[in-house]
């Protein structure tokens, strides 16, 4: 059950690959993705990637993976999100809110984990999404 709820409402993504995803609903909270051919709808989405800005006046970091950038927005509803530095590599759970307006794609933030001294995330992240792809989304 549980690996139901995170292949169908949450999707670990490239930045980049959140580009192509398209509203299906008006409320924002249904996005869909088309794979060969195929269909794959999602809730939230789970990025990883390094922070490289932070603007708390305005309450949002940008990350970039190698795939793109997105905008953090709503950063402080997070306890502990000014913990993060420029530079550190962090996971990031929220909703996707915008994927054309900019070259950011938008995400509402519900959780930000950084990883201040742990290569390892890094190194796994990309083998992490493209293994759930083909086993998933394909």
């Amino acid at each position: 059950m549980v690996g139901q709820f995170i292949d169908t409402f949450w999707r670990k993504s490239f930045i980049g690959d959140l580009r192509r995803a398209r509203k299906v609903s008006d409320d924002d909270t249904q996005w869909t993705i088309i794979y060969n051919g195929k269909a794959q709808q999602f809730q939230y989405v789970w990025l990883q990637g390094l922070c490289i800005k932070i603007d708390k006046i305005a309450d949002l970091m940008v990350i970039e993976d190698a795939t793109g950038q997105a905008e953090i927005q709503n950063c402080s509803r997070i306890s502990d999100a000014w913990s993060t530095n420029e530079g550190d590599y962090v996971m990031i759970a929220g909703r996707l809110l915008n994927t054309t307006s900019s070259n950011r794609i938008t995400i509402d933030v519900y959780k930000i984990q950084y990883f201040k001294r742990s290569l390892k995330n890094e190194l796994i992240w990309p083998f992490e999404v493209v293994d759930i792809s083909q086993r998933i989304y394909h």
